[in-house]
C-alpha cells in the first residue's frame, strides 16, 4: 500500500501544530495558575496587614480612652490639707479636721463612745512611700448608730473637701438595743509637710 507523501507531510504538520497548541495552552494555564496563586498570596498578605493595622488602631484607641479616664480621675483628686506648720508630725498639723469629722457625726445623730489615733502609721501606703512629704494620722471612731445614720456619715465623709481615706468600717450588733449597731469607723487624715528640697532627698 502506497502512502501519498504530500498527505503524510500535511498530516505531520497538523500533528506538530496541535502539539504546539497543546504545549502553549499548558504553558498558558500554568502561567495563569501561577499568577492567580501569587495574587491570592498578595491578597492574603494585604488582609493580614490590614488586620494588624486594625488591631494597632484599636490599641491606640484603648490607650487614648484609658488616658482620658486617668486624666478625669486626676482632676477629681482632692487637695491634701496644708496646715502651714512645717514638718511636724503632731495633731496640730491636721488643723480642724478632727473637729470637722466630729461635727459630721453629731449632725448625723451618731453617738461617739470613744476614739483612738495613731500618728505616722507604718501600714499606711502613702506614709510608707512619702514619709517626708505628708503627715498621716489614722483615727478609729467607736460609735453607736443606726444603718441610715451611718449611711449619712459615710456620704458626708465622701464629699469632704480634703483628701482622707475611710480605711475601715466594721459593724457589730448592739446587745443593749437591737435598733442600734456598734460601728468602728477608721479614717486616715493627711496633711502636707513644708519640707526643703534637701530634706526631701535625704
Amino acid at each position: 500500500m502506497q502512502f501519498d507523501e504530500k498527505a503524510l507531510k500535511n498530516y505531520k504538520e497538523i500533528i506538530i501544530g496541535v502539539l504546539i497548541i497543546v504545549l502553549l495552552s499548558a504553558f498558558g494555564i500554568k502561567q495563569v495558575v501561577g499568577a492567580t496563586k501569587k495574587m491570592q498570596t498578595t491578597t492574603m498578605e494585604h488582609k493580614k496587614e490590614k488586620e494588624k493595622l486594625k488591631e494597632f488602631q484599636k490599641k491606640v484607641t484603648e490607650y487614648e480612652e484609658a488616658k482620658k479616664k486617668i486624666e478625669v480621675q486626676q482632676n477629681k483628686i482632692k487637695p491634701v490639707f496644708d496646715s502651714g506648720l512645717g514638718a511636724e508630725d503632731s495633731l496640730g498639723s491636721f488643723g480642724g479636721m478632727f473637729e470637722d469629722i466630729t461635727e459630721m457625726m453629731k449632725s448625723n445623730n451618731i453617738k461617739l463612745r470613744s476614739f483612738a489615733y495613731q500618728i505616722s502609721p507604718a501600714t499606711d501606703p502613702i506614709y510608707a512611700k512619702f514619709p517626708t512629704l505628708y503627715s498621716v494620722c489614722k483615727v478609729d471612731y467607736f460609735t453607736v448608730t443606726t444603718y441610715s445614720d451611718l449611711e449619712g456619715l459615710l456620704r458626708d465623709l465622701a464629699v469632704y473637701p480634703y483628701f482622707i481615706n475611710i480605711s475601715e468600717v466594721s459593724i457589730n450588733p448592739y446587745e443593749k438595743n437591737k435598733n442600734f449597731i456598734l460601728v468602728n469607723v477608721a479614717v486616715t487624715l493627711y496633711s502636707k509637710k513644708q519640707q526643703s528640697a534637701s530634706s526631701v532627698m535625704n
